[in-house]
C-alpha cells in the first residue's frame, strides 16, 4: 500500500460512489418518466375513448327519438293516406333526419322502413332497401361489418337498428331505423387523435378486426395483437410488452358503446430519450476523466512513485549495510535532485564509515600497544633486584635460571609484530613468569593443566600475565604461601581458562567493588588490568566475550576467562 496506490484507491473511492448514485438516479428518473408518460398516455386514451364512445351514444339516441317521432310512426298507416299525403309526409321525415345527421360529426346515414306498408325513407336519398342485408346483419347494438348495400362500396362501417316495439323480433316489428356510419370516421378521429400525441393508437374488435389510422405501422401493430389479451389488457392501466426487440407501454381502454378495445403502445426509449442520451453524456464524461485520470496516474507514476520505490529501496540496502547507487529519473523534476544526492550522500556514507572503521583499527592497535606498555615495570626492577642479592648469596644456578626465564617474558612482552598469540605461547609466558615468582616467594607453588585441543587457539597476546599476575600479588604474597593453578576446559558454547588461588581471598564488599572496576573505564587513582582484559576480549571476540570473578569458600578467588567456542570441532558437535 506505497503513496501511489493509496491515491489511485483514493480517486476510485471517490468515482465508484459517483457513478452508484448517477445510477441510482438515472434509475429512478427512468422510473418516475415512465409511469407519468403512462398515466399520461391512459388519461389521454380514455379522454379520447370515451368521446368517441359519447358520439356513438348521441346517434343512438336520435335514432332512439327518431323512432318515437310521430311522423315517423305515422308511417305504419301510410298506404291509406293520398299520394300527396305520403309525399308530404315523406319530405318531413327526411327534413327531420337531414336536421339530425347534421347536428352529427360523423357521416351518418339515418333509415326507416315500415314492413307492413313496404315504406322506406334514408338520408342517403340514392340508397336503396335490401331486405337480405338487413336478415344477415341485424343487431341491436353498434356493429362492426364488412356486409353492407352495393352503394357503400364495401367499405366496412358500423350498423345499429332500433325496433318499434323496442324489443320485439324482427319479423314482429312494426317499424325498422337503421343507424350507419363508415368505418373510416373512426380512423379520422385516430389520426386527429395521434397527431397530437407520440402513440399509435387503434380499434380492435372482439374478434380481431383492427381499425387503425392511415399512418399506422401495421406489422408493429400485427406483433401487437397477436400477443394481447385484451380481457386482462383493459383491467389494468398499462403493460409492458417487448416488441421488435424494445419495450412498450401499451394501454386498453374498453369502449361500451362501440363494443371496441381502445389500444395504444408507445416506445419508452422515445419518452426516455433525454434522459438516455444525458446519461450517455455523464458516463461519456466519467470515460474520458478516467482515461484522462489514468494518463496522469502513469505520469505520477512514472514521475513520483518510480522514483520514490527507488529510494525506498537505497535506504533498505543502506541498513543492510550496502551502499547503492541508484537510478536517476527525470532530470526535469525535484527527485532527480533528491536521487543524485543520495548518491552522493551514500558515497560520502561509505567512505566515512571506512574511514571510520580504519580508525578504529588504528585505535585498537594503540589499544593493544599500550595495554602491552602497561606490564609493570617494577617487575623487572624487582627481578634485578632479585638476581643482585642472589649472586650475592652464590646462588649461580638460581640467578642463572632467573636470567632465562626473565629472558624468555621479556623476549615474548616486547614483541608486537603480531596482536594476538596461541595459547601455547601464552601459557610458555605465565610458566617464565611464575618460575620466576616461585624463585621470589618460596613457598609459591603452581600448575598449569591445559587440553591439548586449546593449546592452538588464538588469543590476545599478554591476556593471562595480568591475571596470573593479580594472583601472585594479591592473593599468595599477602598469605606467604599458596599454589596457583591455571586450567581450561571447552564446552559446546564456550571456551573458559580458570585462573585460581588459595591465598587471601576477598571480602563480599570488595568482590563486588571488584565487579564494578570490569565494567567501568579506569581513573588515575585505580587499576585498570581487569578492565583492560576485558576489554581486549571483548574487542577480538565480540560482545559474549569477557571476565568473571568467583569467590571461592576455601580461600581465594577464581578468575575466568571466556570467549564463544567457534573451533571446527564445536562446529561439527552443533
Amino acid at each position: 500500500m506505497n503513496t501511489f496506490t493509496k491515491i489511485v484507491g483514493l480517486i476510485l473511492m471517490l468515482v465508484i460512489p459517483i457513478i452508484g448514485l448517477y445510477w441510482f438516479s438515472y434509475k429512478t428518473s427512468l422510473n418516475v418518466v415512465s409511469d407519468e408518460v403512462e398515466k399520461s398516455m391512459y388519461k389521454d386514451l380514455s379522454y379520447f375513448a370515451t368521446q368517441t364512445d359519447n358520439i356513438a351514444l348521441q346517434l343512438s339516441k336520435s335514432g332512439l327519438v327518431i323512432s318515437e317521432d310521430i311522423n315517423v310512426r305515422a308511417l305504419e298507416f301510410i298506404e291509406i293516406a293520398s299520394l300527396y299525403e305520403q309525399t308530404a309526409e315523406k319530405l318531413r321525415i327526411d327534413d327531420k333526419l337531414k336536421l339530425l345527421i347534421a347536428s352529427s360529426t360523423w357521416d351518418t346515414t339515418l333509415s326507416i322502413y315500415a314492413p307492413d306498408t313496404k315504406t322506406f325513407v334514408s338520408s342517403n336519398a340514392s340508397l336503396q332497401y335490401d331486405p337480405a342485408v338487413l336478415d344477415r346483419g341485424f343487431s341491436r347494438v353498434w356493429n362492426y361489418t364488412t356486409d353492407v348495400p352495393a352503394y357503400f362500396r364495401k367499405q366496412p362501417r358500423f350498423v345499429r337498428y332500433i325496433t318499434e316495439p323496442f324489443d320485439a323480433p324482427l319479423p314482429e316489428a312494426t317499424l325498422i331505423v337503421e343507424m350507419s356510419f363508415p368505418a373510416t370516421e373512426l380512423v379520422k378521429s385516430l389520426d386527429r387523435f395521434k397527431a397530437g400525441g407520440k402513440g399509435d393508437p387503434f380499434f380492435i374488435t372482439s374478434e380481431g378486426e383492427v381499425i387503425a389510422s392511415n399512418s399506422a405501422n401495421r406489422d408493429l401493430q400485427r406483433e401487437l395483437t397477436a400477443s394481447l389479451d385484451l380481457g386482462q389488457l383493459s383491467k389494468k392501466p398499462f403493460t409492458r410488452f417487448a416488441l421488435a426487440g424494445s419495450e412498450y407501454a401499451v394501454s386498453c381502454v374498453w369502449m361500451q358503446e362501440l363494443g371496441l378495445y381502445l389500444v395504444d403502445y408507445l416506445p419508452i426509449q422515445d419518452v426516455v430519450r433525454p434522459i438516455t442520451l444525458n446519461s450517455y453524456l455523464f458516463y461519456g464524461a466519467i470515460f474520458f476523466l478516467l482515461v484522462g485520470s489514468t494518463i496522469g496516474a502513469y505520469f505520477l507514476y512514472t514521475n513520483v512513485q518510480v522514483p520514490i520505490r527507488e529510494l525506498v529501496r537505497g535506504v533498505r540496502k543502506l541498513k543492510r549495510g550496502d551502499y547503492p547507487t541508484l537510478n536517476v529519473f527525470h532530470r526535469n523534476n525535484e527527485f532527480h535532485f533528491l536521487l543524485v544526492s543520495f548518491n552522493d550522500m551514500a558515497r560520502q556514507i561509505e567512505q566515512l564509515i571506512q574511514n571510520v572503521y580504519l580508525e578504529t583499527i588504528r585505535s585498537r592497535d594503540a589499544n593493544l600497544k599500550q595495554l602491552q606498555s602497561q606490564i609493570n615495570p617494577h617487575f623487572l626492577y624487582n627481578c634485578f633486584t632479585l638476581i643482585r642479592s642472589l649472586a650475592r648469596l652464590g646462588e649461580k644456578e638460581t640467578v642463572m635460571e632467573l636470567a632465562m626465564h626473565l629472558s624468555k617474558y621479556y623476549r615474548y612482552t616486547t614483541r608486537s609484530e603480531r596482536m594476538s598469540a596461541e595459547l601455547r605461547e601464552e601459557l610458555d609466558l605465565v610458566g617464565s613468569y611464575l618460575a620466576i615468582q616461585a624463585i621470589k616467594v618460596q613457598d609459591l607453588q603452581y600448575e598449569i593443566d591445559m587440553p591439548e585441543s586449546m593449546r592452538e587457539l588464538e588469543l590476545p597476546r599478554l591476556i593471562l600475565q595480568p591475571l596470573v599476575e593479580n594472583a601472585v600479588l594479591h592473593g599468595i604474597e599477602p598469605a606467604g604461601c599458596g599454589t596457583i593453578r591455571v586450567t581450561g576446559a571447552r564446552n559446546d558454547r564456550y571456551n573458559v581458562i580458570t585462573v585460581e588461588d588459595d591465598g587471601v581471598g576477598v571480602t563480599e564488599e570488595q568482590l563486588a567493588l571488584l565487579q564494578q572496576q570490569i565494567s567501568m573505564p579506569p581513573t588515575e587513582d585505580k587499576g585498570c588490568a581487569l578492565w583492560n582484559t576485558r576489554q581486549r576480549m571483548q574487542l577480538q571476540f565480540g560482545p559474549e566475550a569477557g571476565l568473571r570473578i568467583i569467590r571461592r569458600e576455601q580461600g581465594g578467588l577464581t578468575v575466568e576467562l571466556y570467549w564463544p567456542n567457534k573451533s571446527e570441532e564445536s562446529l561439527a558437535a552443533s
